[in-house]
């Protein structure tokens, strides 16, 4: 499930840069930039769940091992 998770934050992530190159290209139509903008918001939100939910994972170890 981890390397799932793992794969989907990497996914992710290119999606992002896609989507940021795309817009700083400024040929995009206002429509698509739009588009292409709320799609950036829900991966940041995505990719901002996965970082909790790494960072929560890491400080129970932390608190496991003392």
């Amino acid at each position: 499930m981890v390397k799932t998770k793992q794969l989907d934050y990497q996914v992710l992530s290119m999606e992002l840069e896609g989507i940021v190159a795309t817009l700083q290209a400024e040929s995009t139509s206002i429509e698509e930039a739009l588009k292409l903008y709320e799609r950036g918001v829900v991966i940041v939100k995505e990719l901002d769940d996965y970082l909790k939910h790494a960072k929560n994972r890491l400080n129970k170890i932390s608190v496991d091992m003392g």
